[in-house]
């Protein structure tokens, strides 16, 4: 490739070098992520056989940026001889090896592609593309051409589809890192099947070309909304909707990896009940420095407090569980009961509630840090039915849908949040409430399971 069009330092050339098949690469506006995936689909343009396709949400949107881009760059490839057919939107080069523009208006429209094959498949901005429509063009990657099979895909926070991009990418993996996935259930490297995904970050300080070409950029984007401004300047995927509840939620502060807490540490428990909802029982240990830490989670549907009693139990076995507040649900918390579960009622005052949720959210003044995380991956089992439906699977997922309504002209708004995506925040809002000072149900200070 021409000096010129060599990628820079950092998050461009390890997008460049990944092996991963599938990656999401920015998070941010400005970090050359168009180029980037430009770039990478003319690697294999020396093969014959090869074909890529790289594609928009719409026809206008695929004309002003990646065709448009591509007429700078391809004509500038050593040796390429790449040649554009403008009615086919296809690039060909010497080789035989073809790139080919595509877009998706309507979520039916990748259809048009269900006879053809890829051995690279890029999609630019895929939060304004359905989870269908992404998932469906897994289905189109396979090719003669003897090379591995990738896709890649680039976004910014925001969009009709960044709550799926978000579940798919940012929630379960940490920046840069690999992991292996059957559908959605993460599993070991080597098992039959499982394709590797990596999410990595990039804003536009990882552009120095942009900054040197256009140096008020920053300043414009700095001059946007608060919301708008943390996500296309900062990357920010957890302030995805007007009216969030905690707008204190950073992904990238209260979200941590997971480890052992010492046995030290006080432990909890909290519930909220559901059949067709999610049921959700979560574990958490507290630090003596009073640092709260979701450790483990059941969140899933269509199972009975019967079957689950056994199963919280014998998770939590060898741990002391101080005491576990759950919903008012008299039946279901004597189900509990019966195998050794015991509960206290929660005290379900909403705003107050909140409200001790955002003070362990909120950084401390002294020490700059919060009193309240979330372990990645601490869910038991992936909730399929949820998955499939695109519906939150995990109390992290909560966190960017849990909102008030917006005001509107003309009428009054409820100051309660909307009783929607809200079952992990309900558990988590009893366990803070649990542990304000005050008067509590007495129960036993230790549990013993």
């Amino acid at each position: 490739m021409a000096d010129q069009l060599r990628a820079n330092p950092g998050p461009q050339q390890m997008f460049l070098a990944s092996r991963t098949d599938e990656v999401l690469f920015g998070g941010a506006a400005g970090g050359g992520k168009s180029f980037a995936l430009l770039l990478w689909a003319a690697f294999p343009i020396s093969i014959p056989g090869y074909r890529g396709l790289l594609l928009r949400r719409t026809y206008r949107e695929l004309e002003l940026s990646l065709i448009d881009e591509s007429r700078q760059i391809y004509p500038r490839l050593r040796g390429a001889g790449a040649a554009y057919n403008e009615q086919r939107k296809t690039w060909t080069f010497r080789s035989g090896a073809q790139i080919v523009f595509g877009h998706c208006d309507n979520e039916r429209d990748v259809h048009r592609y269900q006879s053809a094959q890829f051995a690279r498949i890029g999609v630019d901005q895929v939060e304004s593309f359905t989870r269908y429509q992404y998932t469906y063009l897994l289905s189109r990657l396979r090719n003669v051409a003897s090379i591995p099979n990738q896709i890649r895909a680039t976004a910014n926070p925001g969009g009709i589809g960044a709550a799926w991009v978000k579940r798919r990418w940012i929630d379960v993996l940490s920046p840069n890192a690999v992991k292996w996935f059957l559908g959605e259930e993460q599993v070991e490297r080597g098992t039959p099947h499982a394709m590797s995904r990596q999410f990595i970050p990039a804003r536009v300080y990882d552009n120095p070309k942009l900054l040197e070409v256009d140096p008020g950029y920053i300043s414009r984007l700095m001059a946007l909304p608060d919301r708008e401004r943390a996500q296309l300047l900062d990357g920010r995927w957890d302030i995805g909707h007007a009216g969030l509840v905690y707008d204190e939620y950073d992904a990238t502060v209260h979200v941590v990896e997971q480890f052992d807490p010492p046995k030290e540490w006080q432990r909890f428990r909290a519930v909220d009940f559901g059949y067709n909802n999610a049921f959700v029982c979560q574990w958490w240990a507290r630090s003596p420095d009073d640092e709260l830490y979701l450790y483990r989670e059941i969140y899933e549907t269509q199972q009975l407090v019967s079957a689950l009693g056994p199963r919280i139990r014998d998770l939590s076995a060898g741990e002391t569980i101080r005491w576990t507040v759950a919903d008012h649900d008299a039946e279901n918390r004597a189900e509990l009961n019966k195998h050794g579960v015991r509960t206290i009622p929660a005290r379900k005052a909403v705003e107050d509630g909140i409200q001790e949720v955002r003070k362990r959210l909120h950084r401390d003044a002294v020490r700059g840090k919060p009193r309240l995380y979330v372990m990645r991956d601490c869910v038991v089992r992936r909730d399929q039915r949820l998955l499939s439906a695109s519906l939150p699977s995990s109390t992290i997922e909560e966190f960017e849908l849990y909102a008030r309504e917006t005001v509107t002209e003309g009428r009054s708004v409820k100051e309660v949040p909307i009783k929607e995506h809200d079952h992990g925040m309900d558990a988590m809002r009893y366990l803070c409430m649990g542990l304000r000072p005050g008067p509590r149900t007495r129960m036993r200070d230790a549990e013993g399971v």
